[in-house]
């Protein structure tokens, strides 16, 4: 167990799951709540809260919790049937999404955020359908994995 002093800002919820963001070494970082044990509340020490940061701003460009700058923004084209559609209508990927088709045959849209592990695991859970259009280097990684859980499964 790792012991952490950190100066907590926000919390945030994501997919039924509370996360903490605290200073940790003058760093912001991002705590699973779950995973904090033995709390502890120094009332002897004060800081004062960072009002320049806006914490929906900062996850604004990503899916889910997951939010490293380093990691470019991106435009994406997704392609998913009609059927895979009506969710996605109901339940969108992301607030960037934009249906550019939506007939008998094609749902289509297109996102701009960070393609992150967590992303590409969202396009997973529908993927019996799915297509990415763009970019092709998300095409590529979600082909890896499909052949990486075969190979595995074979």
């Amino acid at each position: 167990m790792r012991e952490k002093k950190v100066l907590p800002h926000y919390l945030k919820e994501d997919q039924q799951r509370w996360y903490l963001l605290a200073y940790d070494n003058n760093v912001l970082k991002i705590f699973n709540v779950d995973c904090i044990r033995n709390l502890r509340i120094y009332y002897e020490e004060t800081f004062k809260k960072d009002m320049n940061i806006d914490a929906n701003d900062l996850f604004k460009d990503s899916y889910g919790i997951w939010n490293q700058p380093d990691i470019p923004i991106e435009n994406i084209e997704l392609s998913y049937s009609a059927l895979d559609g009506r969710f996605l209508k109901s339940v969108p990927l992301h607030h960037s999404q934009t249906i550019i088709v939506d007939n008998e045959t094609e749902f289509r849209i297109t996102l701009r955020l960070r393609i992150t592990n967590d992303f590409v695991m969202a396009l997973l859970a529908r993927s019996s359908s799915l297509t990415v259009i763009k970019p092709l280097h998300l095409r590529e990684r979600v082909r890896k994995v499909y052949e990486e859980a075969l190979q595995r499964n074979a």
